[in-house]
Protein backbone atom coordinates (compact mmCIF):
# COMPACT_ATOMS: atom_id res chain seq x y z
CA UNK A 1 0.00 0.00 0.00
CA UNK A 2 1.41 3.63 -1.02
CA UNK A 3 2.32 6.65 1.50
CA UNK A 4 -0.73 8.42 0.11
CA UNK A 5 -3.03 5.39 0.17
CA UNK A 6 -2.54 4.96 3.76
CA UNK A 7 -3.09 8.57 4.32
CA UNK A 8 -6.54 8.47 2.69
CA UNK A 9 -7.46 5.92 4.93
CA UNK A 10 -6.02 7.16 8.14
CA UNK A 11 -8.20 9.94 6.79
CA UNK A 12 -11.40 8.54 6.41
CA UNK A 13 -11.17 6.50 8.92
CA UNK A 14 -10.52 9.62 11.34
CA UNK A 15 -13.51 11.62 9.85
CA UNK A 16 -16.09 8.23 10.01
CA UNK A 17 -15.43 8.38 13.97
CA UNK A 18 -15.62 11.99 14.77
CA UNK A 19 -18.36 11.70 12.66
CA UNK A 20 -20.27 9.01 14.50
CA UNK A 21 -19.38 10.24 17.93
CA UNK A 22 -20.12 14.22 17.47
CA UNK A 23 -24.22 12.66 15.72
CA UNK A 24 -24.04 10.62 18.33
CA UNK A 25 -23.15 12.99 21.33
CA UNK A 26 -25.64 16.00 20.21
CA UNK A 27 -28.54 13.73 19.70
CA UNK A 28 -28.59 12.33 22.65
CA UNK A 29 -27.93 16.29 24.42
CA UNK A 30 -31.03 17.01 22.36
CA UNK A 31 -33.29 14.14 23.74
CA UNK A 32 -31.77 14.64 27.38
CA UNK A 33 -32.58 18.65 27.15
CA UNK A 34 -35.94 17.84 25.62
CA UNK A 35 -36.93 15.40 28.37
CA UNK A 36 -35.27 18.43 31.40
CA UNK A 37 -37.82 21.00 28.97
CA UNK A 38 -40.65 18.90 29.54
CA UNK A 39 -39.76 17.99 33.63
CA UNK A 40 -39.58 22.06 34.45
CA UNK A 41 -42.82 22.65 32.30
CA UNK A 42 -44.59 19.89 34.69
CA UNK A 43 -43.15 21.89 38.26
CA UNK A 44 -43.96 25.60 36.55
CA UNK A 45 -47.37 23.58 35.54
CA UNK A 46 -48.33 22.74 39.65
CA UNK A 47 -46.49 25.81 40.60
CA UNK A 48 -48.69 28.69 38.39
CA UNK A 49 -51.62 29.10 41.12
CA UNK A 50 -49.03 30.36 43.33
CA UNK A 51 -47.19 32.57 41.03
CA UNK A 52 -48.46 36.00 41.41
CA UNK A 53 -48.22 36.97 37.79
CA UNK A 54 -50.79 39.95 35.56
CA UNK A 55 -54.25 39.34 34.79
CA UNK A 56 -55.26 41.70 32.04
CA UNK A 57 -59.00 40.52 32.75
CA UNK A 58 -58.98 41.78 36.31
CA UNK A 59 -56.49 44.49 35.70
CA UNK A 60 -54.24 43.03 37.99
CA UNK A 61 -50.52 43.87 37.05
CA UNK A 62 -49.12 41.15 39.29
CA UNK A 63 -45.95 40.58 41.22
CA UNK A 64 -43.07 40.72 38.73
CA UNK A 65 -40.10 40.74 41.41
CA UNK A 66 -41.82 37.41 42.89
CA UNK A 67 -42.01 35.45 39.66
CA UNK A 68 -38.35 36.34 39.10
CA UNK A 69 -37.56 35.49 42.84
CA UNK A 70 -39.52 32.14 41.84
CA UNK A 71 -37.14 32.10 38.01
CA UNK A 72 -34.06 32.28 40.30
CA UNK A 73 -34.83 28.99 42.39
CA UNK A 74 -35.99 27.07 39.83
CA UNK A 75 -32.79 27.98 37.87
CA UNK A 76 -30.82 26.68 40.84
CA UNK A 77 -32.42 23.39 40.91
CA UNK A 78 -31.93 22.68 37.22
CA UNK A 79 -29.02 20.56 37.27
CA UNK A 80 -27.75 20.99 33.58
CA UNK A 81 -25.31 23.40 32.15
CA UNK A 82 -26.70 25.58 28.89
CA UNK A 83 -30.60 25.42 30.29
CA UNK A 84 -32.39 27.89 32.19
CA UNK A 85 -36.04 29.97 32.59
CA UNK A 86 -35.68 33.22 30.84
CA UNK A 87 -39.49 34.22 32.15
CA UNK A 88 -42.71 33.06 32.41
CA UNK A 89 -45.49 35.54 31.46
CA UNK A 90 -48.89 35.82 29.93
CA UNK A 91 -49.40 35.59 26.58
CA UNK A 92 -50.26 39.08 26.21
CA UNK A 93 -47.32 40.75 28.55
CA UNK A 94 -45.01 38.73 26.00
CA UNK A 95 -43.55 41.57 23.79
CA UNK A 96 -40.07 40.64 23.45
CA UNK A 97 -39.38 38.76 20.47
CA UNK A 98 -37.15 35.81 21.17
CA UNK A 99 -34.40 34.62 19.41
CA UNK A 100 -32.87 31.11 17.79
CA UNK A 101 -31.49 29.94 21.04
CA UNK A 102 -34.72 30.23 23.19
CA UNK A 103 -37.42 27.80 23.22
CA UNK A 104 -41.12 29.02 23.89
CA UNK A 105 -43.94 26.52 25.83
CA UNK A 106 -47.20 27.18 25.91
CA UNK A 107 -49.16 26.23 29.52
CA UNK A 108 -52.89 26.85 29.53
CA UNK A 109 -54.49 28.34 32.42
CA UNK A 110 -58.37 29.54 33.68
CA UNK A 111 -57.27 32.91 32.62
CA UNK A 112 -55.21 32.37 29.45
CA UNK A 113 -52.11 31.10 28.09
CA UNK A 114 -49.18 31.48 30.08
CA UNK A 115 -45.83 31.60 28.40
CA UNK A 116 -42.75 29.82 29.53
CA UNK A 117 -39.11 30.66 27.68
CA UNK A 118 -36.21 28.80 27.73
CA UNK A 119 -33.04 29.64 27.00
CA UNK A 120 -30.85 26.69 25.58
CA UNK A 121 -27.01 26.90 24.54
CA UNK A 122 -25.45 23.66 22.74
CA UNK A 123 -21.47 23.62 23.88
CA UNK A 124 -19.92 22.29 20.85
CA UNK A 125 -16.49 20.37 21.72
CA UNK A 126 -15.96 20.64 25.34
CA UNK A 127 -12.86 19.75 26.42
CA UNK A 128 -13.51 16.48 27.68
CA UNK A 129 -14.66 15.42 24.32
CA UNK A 130 -11.15 16.29 22.68
CA UNK A 131 -9.53 13.09 24.79
CA UNK A 132 -12.35 11.33 22.34
CA UNK A 133 -11.12 12.99 19.51
CA UNK A 134 -7.54 11.83 20.09
CA UNK A 135 -8.33 8.55 20.85
CA UNK A 136 -9.92 8.20 17.64
CA UNK A 137 -6.77 9.58 15.74
CA UNK A 138 -4.87 6.89 17.66
CA UNK A 139 -7.38 4.24 16.85
CA UNK A 140 -7.28 5.32 13.18
CA UNK A 141 -3.32 5.59 13.09
CA UNK A 142 -3.15 1.88 14.16
CA UNK A 143 -6.10 0.69 12.18
CA UNK A 144 -4.09 2.37 9.52
CA UNK A 145 -1.05 0.18 10.09
CA UNK A 146 -2.72 -3.13 10.71
CA UNK A 147 -4.51 -2.79 7.46
CA UNK A 148 -1.20 -1.97 5.39
CA UNK A 149 0.43 -4.81 7.05
CA UNK A 150 -2.29 -7.30 6.21
CA UNK A 151 -2.19 -6.17 2.57
CA UNK A 152 1.94 -6.49 2.55
CA UNK A 153 0.61 -9.75 4.23
CA UNK A 154 -1.71 -11.00 1.62
CA UNK A 155 0.75 -9.53 -1.14
CA UNK A 156 3.40 -11.78 -0.16
CA UNK A 157 1.12 -14.67 0.76
CA UNK A 158 -0.13 -14.22 -3.32
CA UNK A 159 3.43 -14.17 -4.66
CA UNK A 160 4.76 -17.38 -2.33
CA UNK A 161 1.77 -19.10 -3.82
CA UNK A 162 2.39 -18.05 -7.12
CA UNK A 163 6.36 -18.84 -6.62
CA UNK A 164 5.08 -22.22 -5.22
CA UNK A 165 3.10 -22.63 -8.12
CA UNK A 166 5.65 -21.59 -10.46
CA UNK A 167 8.33 -24.36 -9.44
CA UNK A 168 5.07 -27.07 -8.48
CA UNK A 169 3.58 -27.00 -11.88
CA UNK A 170 6.18 -26.13 -14.64
CA UNK A 171 4.94 -25.26 -17.84
CA UNK A 172 4.55 -27.94 -20.59
CA UNK A 173 6.94 -28.29 -23.54
CA UNK A 174 5.65 -27.04 -26.61
CA UNK A 175 7.23 -28.60 -30.25
CA UNK A 176 7.63 -26.11 -32.77
CA UNK A 177 7.28 -27.43 -36.37
CA UNK A 178 8.05 -24.14 -38.87
CA UNK A 179 7.47 -24.91 -42.23
CA UNK A 180 8.84 -21.48 -42.96
CA UNK A 181 12.34 -23.05 -42.69
CA UNK A 182 11.63 -26.91 -42.10
CA UNK A 183 13.21 -26.72 -38.99
CA UNK A 184 11.87 -28.30 -35.33
CA UNK A 185 12.66 -26.74 -32.33
CA UNK A 186 11.19 -26.66 -28.70
CA UNK A 187 9.60 -24.16 -26.35
CA UNK A 188 12.24 -25.16 -23.27
CA UNK A 189 14.86 -23.95 -26.16
CA UNK A 190 13.62 -22.29 -29.25
CA UNK A 191 17.67 -21.82 -29.98
CA UNK A 192 18.18 -25.11 -30.99
CA UNK A 193 16.55 -26.34 -34.70
CA UNK A 194 16.88 -29.28 -36.55
CA UNK A 195 15.99 -29.42 -40.04
CA UNK A 196 14.00 -31.73 -41.28
CA UNK A 197 13.33 -33.06 -45.18
CA UNK A 198 10.36 -32.82 -46.77
CA UNK A 199 8.99 -36.27 -46.45
CA UNK A 200 9.58 -36.83 -42.97
CA UNK A 201 8.35 -33.33 -42.37
CA UNK A 202 5.36 -33.77 -44.00
CA UNK A 203 4.52 -37.25 -42.32
CA UNK A 204 5.25 -36.32 -38.95
CA UNK A 205 2.87 -33.23 -39.12
CA UNK A 206 0.42 -35.27 -40.71
CA UNK A 207 0.65 -38.52 -38.34
CA UNK A 208 0.27 -35.52 -35.48
CA UNK A 209 -2.52 -34.22 -36.72
CA UNK A 210 -4.68 -37.64 -37.56
CA UNK A 211 -3.69 -39.11 -34.46
CA UNK A 212 -5.11 -35.91 -32.45
CA UNK A 213 -8.40 -36.11 -34.27
CA UNK A 214 -8.65 -40.42 -33.87
CA UNK A 215 -8.13 -41.18 -30.18
CA UNK A 216 -6.35 -44.84 -29.69
CA UNK A 217 -5.82 -45.46 -33.48
CA UNK A 218 -3.47 -48.20 -34.45
CA UNK A 219 -1.18 -47.63 -36.95
CA UNK A 220 0.56 -51.20 -38.02
CA UNK A 221 3.29 -51.48 -40.47
CA UNK A 222 1.56 -54.32 -41.82
CA UNK A 223 -0.56 -52.21 -43.15
CA UNK A 224 -0.84 -49.86 -45.71
CA UNK A 225 -1.03 -46.12 -44.36
CA UNK A 226 -4.33 -44.99 -43.96
CA UNK A 227 -5.69 -43.34 -46.82
CA UNK A 228 -6.26 -39.47 -44.50
CA UNK A 229 -2.91 -39.87 -43.19
CA UNK A 230 -1.82 -39.65 -46.64
CA UNK A 231 -3.94 -36.65 -47.78
CA UNK A 232 -2.82 -34.71 -44.56
CA UNK A 233 0.87 -35.76 -45.55
CA UNK A 234 0.14 -34.47 -49.17
CA UNK A 235 -1.61 -31.54 -47.38
CA UNK A 236 1.50 -30.50 -45.78
CA UNK A 237 3.86 -31.13 -49.23
CA UNK A 238 1.50 -28.24 -51.25
CA UNK A 239 2.19 -26.11 -48.25
CA UNK A 240 5.69 -26.55 -48.83
CA UNK A 241 5.83 -25.97 -52.46
CA UNK A 242 3.11 -22.56 -52.07
CA UNK A 243 5.71 -21.78 -49.38
CA UNK A 244 8.22 -21.90 -52.12
CA UNK A 245 10.93 -24.54 -51.26
CA UNK A 246 12.57 -26.51 -54.10
CA UNK A 247 10.83 -29.48 -54.43
CA UNK A 248 10.98 -31.81 -57.64
CA UNK A 249 8.24 -34.33 -56.72
CA UNK A 250 5.58 -35.50 -54.62
CA UNK A 251 7.11 -38.51 -52.18
CA UNK A 252 4.99 -41.68 -52.00
CA UNK A 253 4.55 -41.69 -47.87
CA UNK A 254 3.82 -45.77 -48.27
CA UNK A 255 7.36 -46.36 -49.10
CA UNK A 256 10.25 -46.71 -46.64
CA UNK A 257 7.77 -46.13 -43.63
CA UNK A 258 10.34 -47.31 -41.47
CA UNK A 259 13.07 -45.29 -42.43
CA UNK A 260 11.16 -41.96 -42.73
CA UNK A 261 10.15 -43.16 -38.92
CA UNK A 262 13.77 -42.95 -37.83
CA UNK A 263 14.97 -39.73 -39.83
CA UNK A 264 11.29 -38.42 -37.58
CA UNK A 265 12.75 -40.57 -33.97
CA UNK A 266 16.66 -38.87 -34.85
CA UNK A 267 15.71 -34.94 -35.73
CA UNK A 268 13.14 -35.71 -31.99
CA UNK A 269 16.12 -36.90 -29.67
CA UNK A 270 18.38 -33.85 -30.97
CA UNK A 271 15.35 -31.37 -29.97
CA UNK A 272 14.40 -32.95 -26.77
CA UNK A 273 17.77 -33.98 -25.89
CA UNK A 274 17.34 -31.52 -23.03
CA UNK A 275 13.99 -32.77 -21.97
CA UNK A 276 14.19 -36.75 -22.41
CA UNK A 277 11.05 -37.19 -20.45
CA UNK A 278 9.12 -35.42 -22.79
CA UNK A 279 9.94 -37.83 -25.94
CA UNK A 280 7.57 -40.66 -25.23
CA UNK A 281 4.46 -37.35 -25.76
CA UNK A 282 6.21 -37.00 -29.56
CA UNK A 283 8.27 -40.13 -30.25
CA UNK A 284 6.42 -42.30 -32.57
CA UNK A 285 7.18 -45.82 -31.06
CA UNK A 286 9.79 -48.18 -32.07
CA UNK A 287 8.89 -51.91 -33.02
CA UNK A 288 10.55 -54.42 -30.04
CA UNK A 289 10.36 -58.19 -30.07
CA UNK A 290 9.74 -59.11 -33.73
CA UNK A 291 10.27 -55.55 -34.64
CA UNK A 292 8.59 -53.76 -37.62
CA UNK A 293 6.56 -57.27 -38.64
CA UNK A 294 5.02 -57.39 -35.28
CA UNK A 295 0.89 -57.13 -35.35
CA UNK A 296 0.51 -55.64 -32.04
CA UNK A 297 3.29 -52.64 -32.86
CA UNK A 298 1.57 -49.20 -33.73
CA UNK A 299 3.86 -46.38 -34.59
CA UNK A 300 0.68 -44.30 -33.58
CA UNK A 301 0.80 -41.44 -31.02
CA UNK A 302 -1.22 -42.57 -28.25
CA UNK A 303 -0.76 -39.08 -25.99
CA UNK A 304 -0.79 -36.46 -28.17
CA UNK A 305 -2.97 -33.72 -28.17
CA UNK A 306 -3.96 -30.10 -28.93
CA UNK A 307 -1.68 -27.40 -27.33
CA UNK A 308 1.44 -30.00 -27.78
CA UNK A 309 2.78 -28.54 -31.09
CA UNK A 310 2.81 -25.45 -32.24
CA UNK A 311 2.92 -25.28 -36.28
CA UNK A 312 4.19 -22.01 -37.81
CA UNK A 313 3.58 -21.53 -41.27
CA UNK A 314 0.37 -23.37 -41.57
Amino acid sequence: MSKYKQLLVLFCLFLTLSSVFYISVTQKNQQVTKQKITQIERQIALDLPLLDLPNELLKHSGNKDAVNSYIKILNSYINMSGLKVVAIAPKSEMATPINSSQIIRNLSTNNGLVLVVFSVKHIHFPLSHFIYYFIFLVLSVLISFWVKFAFIKQSNKQFNNAKHQSIAEPTPLILIVDLNDKTLSSSCNPEQKICLANKPLCFYLALVEYCTNNDDVALSHNKDVPEELLELANKYFYRLVQLGHTVRKRPNFNNSLEKTLSEIRAALDEVLNECPEEKELYYPPKAYGEGSRSRLHSYGLANIRKGNIEIRGK
